[in-house]
């Protein structure tokens, strides 16, 4: 049930004309990822890497993931955030940073959980979300940016009793409007209605704590992004997936290169991380793509 209703889910986005895009179009490139904690954590990154790398066998890819959990586009952070440590970090606190340091062609940007605060749906802050994402747009435009991928926010995974507020019903409004968005060079993948139709084919949650999705729900999110890329994935377990020694080389080269990537941009959260050299970690990742290209090759 739950592989059929992850299958409807995808089909949804392919037969929906929102992003007319294919592989091509970020084969060779410099693609970013950027989000909040959910890209942070890199499992969508690193099951995408998998299958761009494992059914594209004569193809280069070239991703970071440069997610920062509880990061926001808004710019709001409710009263107490973090029991009261730290405010929500703004990604234009680093953005200019991050696009003069890494040069991205290609950047995949899915924010909106916590735009919305938590809170009912309300004008200011869904105008502060707005202008978040027209500046992001604008702003990589500026430097160069071939295509901007707008990826809509996750559902919120809560099932309320009657009468009782439903954060998602916010995230529904701001997926609807980045759907009307009609920039050139910008396309909008809508990860909202694909993860809601899944979840509805589903008994049990993508998320334990209703925002951070376990290793099926990122799954589902890499197979959004790819369907709207055109790509086709095979029906296979998580099991299959993770056993794979391809799928481990690309989370090792995923990993190391994030966690150099972020801390030589910089950035502000529970503490102030100063940009410092990226050191060797472009030579090391080479030697972990010699090894998957090793294994394509095999395939």
């Amino acid at each position: 049930m739950i592989r059929f209703a992850l299958a409807i889910a995808v089909s949804s986005v392919l037969a929906a004309p929102l992003v007319a895009q294919d592989v091509d179009s970020i084969a060779g490139k410099r693609v970013v990822f950027l989000g909040d904690s959910i890209t942070q954590a890199g499992g969508y990154i690193g099951f995408t890497t998998y299958y761009l790398e494992k059914l594209n066998p004569k193809k280069d890819f070239d991703i970071i993931g440069l997610g920062l959990a509880s990061e926001t586009l808004s710019g709001l952070s409710e009263d107490g955030h973090a029991g009261g440590k730290f405010p929500r970090p703004c990604l234009f606190e680093r953005l200019g940073r991050l696009l003069e340091k890494a040069k991205p062609e290609i950047v995949f940007a899915c924010y909106g959980i916590n735009d919305g605060i938590y809170q009912p749906l309300d004008k200011d802050r869904f105008a502060a979300f707005q202008k978040g994402v027209t500046k992001l747009i604008e702003q990589c435009k500026e430097a160069g940016v071939k295509h901007v991928f707008i990826v809509t926010p996750p559902i919120y995974d809560f099932s309320p009793k009657k009468d009782e507020f439903n954060y998602d019903s916010v995230l529904t409004e701001y997926a609807k409007w980045e759907l009307t968005l009609k920039t050139p060079g910008v396309h909008v993948i809508d990860l909202h209605t694909a993860m809601r139709t899944a979840r509805e084919g589903r008994t049990t949650p993508f998320s334990g704590d209703k925002v951070h999705p376990g290793d099926d729900g990122q799954l589902l999110i890499a197979k959004t992004v790819l369907a709207a890329l055109g790509v086709k994935t095979p029906d296979e377990t998580l099991a299959t997936i993770k056993a794979d020694p391809l799928f481990k080389l690309v989370e090792q080269k995923r990993g190391m290169r994030s966690a150099a990537w972020m801390k030589h941009i910089g950035y502000i959260r529970e503490k102030t991380v100063k940009p410092e050299p990226l050191g060797t970690v472009e030579a090391d990742a080479a030697k972990v793509q010699e090894k998957i290209d090793a294994l394509r090759r095999k395939e």
